[in-house]
């Protein structure tokens, strides 16, 4: 009888086992109340190992979204994952790939190390307000060593770089060059630090709240004699440069 009653309990866990291993994405994923800025579509594949073929956050798709997800991380209320995103030679595209953990009671709350995201600038400027309209193109490459967020920063050791920045001119597009980051917490907010050399002579010291509707930024320039007469003449509207020929840059 107890020989029975065994093989009949590991029969049913051996189903639920199989059951769950084989869940559709899709089933799972449809019963889940997402947030009014969040769309998912075209979801193929288990709970554990599947793709979404489009992530719309803000306006912003993201195609081409695969991952992999720990079983043994959900036994302890972990959401432990590697995920994948876009084509990270197609300049128009999002991409990111790497790791990253959350908690099943806390999901605001997220961990990642050694996580790489690629951008299109003109689609982070959208969402950004700034003081001055800018028509720039290029991609922001984001490499994130650490990074404790949730929803404030909590830990975040990483560099950002502009690749082929670009602003729109008079004359056509203005050749910047690249320009690189470093990041780091500012209490609760995101702080950035660019240091020369670069083509505009940048220097800033910029913190950006979380949800990327406050930039405070301090910091000075000085355009290189290289670059077209309107890059000077527009340099004017910051104000006069000093006796080096820096101009200072503030904003609040």
């Amino acid at each position: 009888m107890k020989s029975k009653f065994g093989w009949l309990v590991g029969g049913i866990v051996a189903f639920l086992i199989f059951a769950i291993a084989y869940m559709p994405a899709i089933q799972v994923i449809g019963r889940v109340d997402l947030p009014k800025n969040v769309s998912i579509s075209g979801v193929s594949g288990t709970l554990w190992t599947g793709k979404a073929q489009t992530i719309v956050v803000n306006g912003l798709p993201i195609n081409n979204v695969n991952w992999e997800l720990s079983p043994l991380a959900l036994l302890i209320g972990k959401v432990s994952a590697h995920v994948k995103a876009g084509n990270i030679r197609d300049v128009n595209d999002i991409a990111f790939e790497g790791p990253f953990k959350t908690s099943l009671f806390n999901t605001n709350k997220v961990e990642t190390t050694n996580f790489s995201v690629y951008l299109p600038v003109d689609r982070v400027l959208a969402q950004v307000n700034l003081p001055l309209p800018v028509n720039a193109s290029g991609r922001f490459k984001v490499k994130l060593d650490e990074l404790t967020f949730g929803p404030q920063c909590v830990a975040l050791q990483g560099t950002g770089d502009w690749l082929n920045a670009a602003v729109a001119g008079t004359q056509g597009p203005i050749d910047f060059g690249t320009y690189s980051a470093k990041l780091r917490c500012v209490g609760d907010d995101i702080g950035i630090v660019v240091s020369e050399p670069n083509l505009l002579g940048l220097s800033i010291d910029a913190v950006v709240s979380p949800d990327m509707k406050k930039v405070k930024v301090d910091g000075k320039f000085k355009p290189d004699d290289s670059l077209p007469q309107e890059v000077h003449q527009a340099s004017k509207f910051f104000g006069q440069p000093d006796a080096n020929g820096y101009i200072a840059i503030k904003l609040q």
